[in-house]
């Protein structure tokens, strides 16, 4: 299967250039200080269904991790020296406890990466001001499969879709099930990307877990602010009820 490109968002383990100084002079050729480099974050890729009705497969995660250790970051998978701007320096792969659209455990392909400080001031802003944040990653696989019976998907031209061999069409539901494009056996990867709209909703730069101190004021606002963005009326009811029922627990 040709070259394919998905995009992630930057992730909750922290990338600490004091702490992490040794991974990094790994692929550097001189040593690097603590306070010569910027570490960030990064989801790279997960098991959700992407906009492209596909997703990676737990086995591909898996094999991918390894493979992107050690690889640039560029931008919009431009490959140039110039438009090197990272590198990665650890990868892996997290079990969360959400679950993807599929109801299944997401599994969430992470990555930290390092760049120089010195002539990149202005990438350093950006990514601290949440600007350049959206990711893709560069791979190969071998194929793309049917989820519902695991045969190899070929395009259909007269329906402007993508069918497998037991003629099970990409994005329709099948007993219950929606039939995806699962993302098999991978060969190589490439590289991550900077860019302006990911395949993948929820790669690229994350913030790092911090614990932080709120008022009381504080929480009950920021609850609020969620009810109204995430919910739709009815559930908007539901959460405001719990939160009138549980306001003692703010209060602590």
């Amino acid at each position: 299967m040709d070259k394919i490109e998905k995009f992630k968002s930057v992730s909750t383990i922290a990338a600490d250039a004091e702490a992490d100084i040794e991974l990094i002079n790994k692929y550097a050729v001189k040593e690097l200080t603590p306070q010569e480099v910027f570490c960030f974050s990064l989801i790279l890729c997960d098991n959700e269904v992407d906009r492209d009705i596909e997703r990676f497969t737990n086995e591909s995660l898996d094999k991918l991790a390894p493979m992107f250790l050690g690889k640039s970051v560029l931008f919009d998978h431009r490959w140039s020296a110039e438009k090197q701007v990272a590198r990665l320096y650890r990868t892996f792969v997290e079990i969360t406890k959400e679950k993807t659209a599929m109801k299944e455990p997401k599994r969430v392909l992470r990555g930290s990466a390092y760049m120089l400080r010195e002539g990149n001031e202005e990438l350093v802003k950006a990514i601290e001001g949440g600007i350049k944040k959206e990711v893709s990653v560069g791979c190969q696989v071998s194929n793309c499969t049917c989820s519902i019976c695991s045969t190899k998907f070929r395009y259909n031209w007269q329906t402007d879709k993508f069918i497998c061999e037991n003629e099970h069409f990409k994005g329709n539901v099948y007993d219950g099930k929606m039939c995806v494009g699962d993302l098999v056996e991978p060969k190589d990867a490439y590289e991550v990307s900077f860019v302006a709209v990911p395949a993948q909703r929820g790669a690229g730069v994350t913030k790092d877990l911090k614990v932080e101190i709120m008022t009381t004021e504080e929480k009950t606002e920021l609850i609020k602010k969620l009810q109204l963005s995430l919910a739709d009326d009815e559930e908007k009811a539901a959460r405001t009820k719990i939160l009138e029922e549980n306001k003692k627990y703010l209060e602590e």
